[in-house]
């Protein structure tokens, strides 16, 4: 059950350290530029504020060993469609789709060589539906998918398998930030009326990185809300 290397980028979001907390693994790369970089020798858990700064060490210790790599990119510009300028669709497109694209590939040379590999695409159950003024934030977590099934359809062969997550409303500081009135309005969408909890993300990436025939498909972590 226990996962042997797991890369997790976007690593500083709740969600990461909940699943830091809570999962079990052999080996540890965080990515995220809100986390002190390490310092010390730990042959455990590796911590780098960018990916390509740190390509080297990152695969000297991946070497050899089965991976399996979450992607938690979720930047959005919260703005009406009218009002939305191609800068801020751009910068949304650029951080979670084309940088997700160009590590995966890199991943994917090394997952090769070492004839394992588990790609997770976080996605959102609201960024895939869409909602006002979510706009830039929903085409590029439906573009997310089309870049999952890509990978499955080239990669599948060498055993490397690609599949999205997408969540639906979990308890986190955020979450609790949302007005009462609208946490009601936004859970009343959900067949189960209440926030997931960490444990059945935990559960589903245990599920994926286990499963060789599961791949090219997107599993709902969303309590009926799709």
């Amino acid at each position: 059950m226990d996962i042997d290397t797991l890369i997790i980028f976007g690593a500083g979001s709740y969600i990461s350290k909940q699943i830091i907390k809570n999962i079990k693994f052999n080996r540890l790369i965080c990515i995220s530029k809100s986390l002190k970089q390490s310092s010390k020798k730990n042959n455990k858990i590796k911590i780098f504020n960018d990916f390509y700064e740190n390509e080297k060490n990152i695969k000297r210790f991946i070497n050899k060993t089965k991976v399996t790599a979450l992607f938690l990119n979720n930047y959005t510009v919260d703005n009406l469609i009218l009002n939305k300028t191609k800068e801020e669709l751009k910068n949304e497109l650029e951080k979670n789709i084309l940088n997700v694209f160009e590590v995966s590939k890199t991943l994917c040379e090394i997952m090769v060589d070492n004839n394992f590999g588990r790609l997770i695409y976080f996605s959102s159950s609201r960024g895939l539906t869409s909602d006002i003024g979510i706009s830039g934030y929903s085409i590029s977590k439906n573009g997310l998918q089309g870049l999952m099934k890509s990978f499955s359809k080239e990669f599948s062969r060498y055993n490397i398998t690609a599949n999205c997550l997408s969540l639906g409303f979990f308890k986190s500081p955020l979450f609790k930030k949302i007005r009462p009135d609208m946490k009601k309005k936004m859970l009343s969408r959900c067949d189960i009326k209440s926030t997931g909890d960490i444990n059945s993300i935990i559960n589903a990436i245990y599920f994926i990185s286990n499963s060789k025939y599961f791949t090219g498909s997107t599993l709902y972590l969303d309590g009926g809300y799709s």
